[in-house]
C-alpha cells in the first residue's frame, strides 16, 4: 500500500505578497479513505517553473507534523520573499509537500526498489502570486463579486524514469484531480506496475525483477515480456482503464528509449490509452505535458467502454498483426464489471487471431518456424497490477481462465509503506 500527499483544503488559484497562504494538508491511501497510520513531518518549499526550468524559490522548512487528530487543521504559509521572487509585477509559483527537506525527495523515483516507504510527495499548481500594490488592486477589483480566490481542483506528481547521467531528461509530470472521481486519480497499481516495468527495462537478468520468486520459478513469459516490449521489433500495446494515464506514458517513455537505441530501427508501436470518455481530458493532457519524454511512440488516449463494440481505431490493429500486449491496472475494484471487461479481454484476442487466420488464408502452407513465430507473435500477452481491496475480486481469475484461455501467473509484488502489496500478474492464452 501506497500513502499520498494531498490537499484536503486546495490552496488559491491566486494570493498576494502581503498575505498569507492557506491551505490543509492531507496524508491518506490512494482512495483518500484510510489516513496515514502515524505521525510523519511535513516540508514544504516553493518553486517556479517553465516546461524548460523549474527555479526553486525557497528552502525546505518543515511545515508541520501530521497526525490524524490534527488531520482538519488549515495551515498558513508566507509566500515566496519578494527578494527572491525579483523585479516581477507577478509571479506563478507552485507549492511542493514532501516528507525529507532535500529537494530530491520531491521526485517519486520508479527505479526505486523501495518506492512508496514513506507518503509520496505532491506539488500544486501555479498560484498566481501579485507583488505590485498595483496589480493586487487590479485584481481585487475583478474579484469584488466573491470574498475568496478559487481554490485549485487538481495537483501533480512528478517521477524519475532514468539515470540523469549529466543530460537534462524530463521528468514525468501526472496531474490528477482533487474530486473524488476514481478515473481521475493515481492509483497504487498503477504506480507499482509503472515501477516494475522501469526495473523490468533496466535489469539484464528478468530473474532480478522480482526477488522474492527464485529465479529457478520464474515463468518462462517474463523474459518474453521484455523482449517484446523492449526488444527491436514493433510492439503494439493497448490499456484498459487507464485513468491517468501513467502506465501507458511509462511504456511509452520506455519504447522511446529502445527505438531510439536501435540503429536503422524505424519504430511503428502503437500505445492505446483507453477508458471512459470522462477521463479522456486528463489523460489527453498528461499525454501532451510529457511529449518529450516519447519522440517516437507517443500514447494515443481512447474512450473505451466495456459495455459497447470496440472502436475502429482499436479493430484497425488487426491489419497490423493485433495487440502484443493487453495491459490492467487496478480494473478489479468493481466486481459486478467483470462480465464486461472479459468481454472486451475476448474481442481483443481474437483481432490477432483473425489476423493469424487471414494470413494463413492469403499465403497458403507455413513452416513449423513460421508457425511458431505466428503464434509467438499473435498471441497477446495479458499483464494486469492488482491490490486486494476485497477478497472477492479474486474470482476473476478463474472467471478469465474460463471465458478467455488467458492464465496468469504471479510474477512481482510491490510492498510500498506496508499493508497490501500491488501484484503483476502475467500470462496468455493456452493454447
Amino acid at each position: 500500500m501506497f500513502f499520498y500527499f494531498s490537499f484536503l483544503r486546495t490552496p488559491p488559484q491566486s494570493g498576494s505578497q502581503s498575505s498569507s497562504v492557506v491551505f490543509t494538508p492531507q496524508v491518506t491511501n490512494d482512495l483518500r479513505t484510510e489516513p496515514y497510520p502515524s505521525s510523519i513531518d511535513i516540508f514544504y518549499w516553493w518553486i517556479s517553473y517553465t516546461p524548460q526550468n523549474v527555479t526553486r524559490l525557497s528552502e525546505p522548512a518543515k511545515l508541520t507534523t501530521w497526525r490524524q487528530e490534527n488531520a482538519y487543521k488549515p495551515l498558513q504559509i508566507p509566500p515566496p520573499s519578494k527578494k527572491l521572487i525579483g523585479a516581477a509585477a507577478e509571479i506563478d509559483c507552485s507549492l511542493v509537500l514532501t516528507p525529507a527537506p532535500s529537494v530530491t525527495s520531491s521526485v517519486i523515483d520508479l527505479r526505486d526498489p523501495e518506492i512508496g516507504r514513506v507518503p509520496l510527495p505532491v506539488c500544486s499548481l501555479p498560484i498566481r502570486i501579485s507583488v505590485s500594490p498595483q496589480q493586487q488592486q487590479r485584481r481585487d477589483v475583478a474579484n469584488t463579486t466573491t470574498t475568496k480566490s478559487p481554490k485549485q481542483e487538481a495537483i501533480t506528481r512528478s517521477f524519475r524514469l532514468f539515470d540523469d547521467d549529466g543530460d537534462a531528461i524530463p521528468l514525468m509530470q501526472i496531474q490528477e484531480t482533487i474530486s473524488f472521481d476514481l478515473d481521475k486519480k493515481l492509483w497504487d497499481s498503477g504506480i507499482g506496475l509503472s515501477a516494475w516495468l522501469v526495473h523490468l527495462s533496466s535489469v539484464k537478468n528478468v530473474s532480478a525483477v522480482e526477488s522474492s520468486i527464485p529465479s529457478e520459478q520464474q515463468p518462462a513469459v517474463v523474459p518474453e515480456l521484455k523482449e517484446r516490449l523492449f526488444g527491436s521489433k514493433e510492439c503494439h500495446i493497448i490499456e484498459l482503464g487507464a485513468g491517468t494515464g501513467i502506465v501507458s506514458l511509462a511504456l511509452a517513455a520506455l519504447r522511446s528509449v529502445t527505438s531510439s537505441t536501435s540503429q536503422g530501427f524505424h519504430d511503428e508501436s502503437c500505445i492505446l490509452s483507453t477508458d471512459l470518455p470522462s477521463s479522456m481530458e486528463l489523460m489527453s493532457y498528461n499525454i501532451r505535458t510529457n511529449a518529450a519524454l516519447y519522440p517516437n511512440c507517443a500514447p494515443t488516449s481512447l474512450p473505451l467502454d466495456w459495455d459497447e463494440e470496440l472502436p475502429e481505431t482499436v479493430q484497425n490493429v488487426r491489419e497490423r498483426g493485433g495487440f502484443d500486449l493487453v495491459v490492467m491496472a487496478d480494473v478489479t475494484y468493481n466486481t459486478s464489471s467483470f462480465p464486461a471487461l472479459l468481454q472486451t479481454l475476448a474481442s481483443l484476442l481474437a483481432l490477432s487471431a483473425a489476423h493469424h487466420v487471414a494470413d494463413d488464408a492469403d499465403d497458403g502452407p507455413r513452416s513449423q518456424e513460421q508457425e511458431r513465430d505466428d503464434r509467438g507473435h499473435n498471441n497477446p500477452l495479458v499483464l494486469l497490477a492488482y491490490k486486494e481491496r476485497d477478497p472477492a475480486e479474486r474470482q476473476l481469475w478463474d472467471m478469465m481462465a474460463r471465458e478467455t484461455g488467458v492464465v496468469l501467473e504471479c510474477v512481482g509484488k510491490q510492498a510500498g509503506a506496508g499493508g497490501l502489496p500491488v501484484e503483476i500478474w502475467l500470462g496468455k492464452r493456452r493454447i
